[in-house]
């Protein structure tokens, strides 16, 4: 088939790539002056009957993509539709497929299986927070930028290639990465990525498929039936603690499965956690590590007060999970000053508006006189204000009352529900910088990332 010049406004470079219901092409946009990547669906490839039925679902996924604006996934731009096709304008990235890299790699080193797994699990927590399910999981939709940076790709036009259209040929393939309620057409919700997600994991660590067999009947007896191998059977040196994250995430059932890409991600960093460095695969996960979870400590060129790293770990652990108190650690050993203690934690969070808001929460830290850098200039003298502003000058305030041990072990409980362990620093905290009882909850809200759990917080509280 001969390369279009134009689709809608955009001219077309050349063709990316080619399947059963269409084509992706690179194109650019002569009025933003960006490339762009499209991905049609052609007429000709569908049963006519099933055409307008097939370009409705394909406009229905491309707007739920569109929702999703996430630096870890594809972003999708516009919808469009003439007599000849449908077609979705998204994102354009340069990179290589995951499928690509695993073919050439084989294992790869657990800093690596980490990097991956840590950039899907975050987007699929976000997509899924969002409504919107991928369903077709796989390497070959994993884009792999440099700096070991990963897209998602094909959110949103996902449900249409593995449903009705899955019928029209090869567009199924061998159904590897898919879940098994997939499979016998049950109902399905954002576990079944997960499972997917846990394919990808097993392929990571071992270099083959949990499931391989020779034909796509027989795959889909074992998703179905069988139990795979445990990864440390195939690859001796994994630490053993993957093989129970492995056997949970590819769970039969859903219900048995983790219930969410934040379960499943806080789990994979346990098993990381709980190599043993006196063995040897405890030795090996402790080398690819040492950058992210702080394994080979540095001298210490920075002090800063348990407090403070206690309200950076909580400020961390939303991007990233429970890895953040490694990583503080780690950064605290051995940063000279603030600004790349700062950098140092920032760069642990894709780049974004997410980013952003971490480092704008500790900014502070700049001036903050316990740390070993340059103290901030003394403030003009004057009469000393008890206003709430002044509690985030970096001075240090004294407690205007005392709380009550009831009232602050309950506000503990509370907030431990959103923050987990470190509501017991939060709270002491608070406590000491806060004048009465509505200024020490606000400032327990604070470290709440969403406005419906901080007013439900708040709420709790009376």
């Amino acid at each position: 088939m001969t390369i279009p010049k134009r689709i809608g406004k955009y001219e077309i470079r050349r063709e990316l790539g080619k399947g059963a219901m269409g084509t992706v092409y690179e194109g650019f946009d002569p009025v933003i002056e960006r490339p762009v990547a499209i991905k049609t669906i052609l007429a000709e490839y569908l049963a006519n009957v099933e055409v307008d039925a097939a370009v409705t679902r394909f406009k229905r996924e491309a707007q739920a993509g569109g929702k999703l604006q996430h630096p870890g996934i594809v972003g999708v731009y516009e919808f469009g539709e003439d007599e000849k096709m449908a077609f979705i304008v998204m994102e354009y990235v340069q990179g290589r497929e995951l499928r690509k890299l695993m073919r050439e790699r084989g294992p790869f080193a657990l800093i690596d299986v980490f990097e991956v797994m840590k950039q899907l699990l975050a987007a699929l927590d976000y997509s899924h927070k969002s409504g919107v399910v991928h369903r077709d999981i796989k390497p070959a939709n994993l884009m792999v930028l440099s700096g070991m940076k990963i897209k998602v790709m094909d959110f949103g036009v996902a449900r249409v290639e593995s449903s009705s259209l899955t019928q029209v040929g090869s567009v199924v393939g061998t159904p590897t990465h898919i879940a098994p309620e997939q499979l016998l057409g049950l109902p399905t919700d954002g576990r079944c990525d997960l499972w997917a997600a846990g394919v990808i994991l097993y392929e990571l660590l071992t270099g083959r498929g949990p499931f391989v067999a020779e034909t796509p009947v027989a795959v889909m007896h074992q998703v179905l039936h069988v139990d795979p191998a445990p990864p440390s059977s195939v690859i001796a040196s994994l630490p053993p603690a993957f093989d129970a994250v492995i056997a949970r995430a590819l769970a039969k059932k859903p219900d048995e499965r983790y219930q969410s890409a934040r379960d499943f991600a806080a789990a994979l960093v346990n098993a990381f956690l709980k190599s043993k460095p006196g063995s040897d695969a405890g030795q090996a996960a402790a080398k690819a590590h040492s950058v992210a979870v702080g394994s080979v400590p540095l001298a210490p060129q920075m002090t800063l007060p348990p407090e403070t790293l206690a309200e950076i770990e909580s400020s961390l652990v939303r991007s990233i999970g429970p890895l953040a108190r490694h990583l503080v650690r780690k950064s605290a050993s051995h940063a000279r000053n603030v600004e790349e203690f700062n950098s140092e934690l920032a760069d642990n969070i894709p780049e974004g508006s997410e980013r952003a808001e971490f480092l704008k929460r500790i900014e502070r830290l700049e001036k903050a006189p316990s740390a070993s850098i340059p103290p901030a200039p003394a403030r003009p003298s004057g009469p000393k204000s008890e206003s709430p502003a002044d509690t985030d000058t970096g001075a240090a305030p004294t407690a205007a009352v005392v709380f009550d041990p009831v009232t602050l072990a309950a506000a503990e409980k509370r907030l431990a529900q959103y923050v987990g362990p470190l509501a017991k620093v939060l709270i002491r905290r608070a406590a000491n910088d806060s004048g009465d009882l509505r200024e020490l909850y606000r400032k327990l809200a604070e470290h709440i990332d969403s406005e419906p759990e901080r007013s439900d917080f708040l709420k709790g509280l009376g």
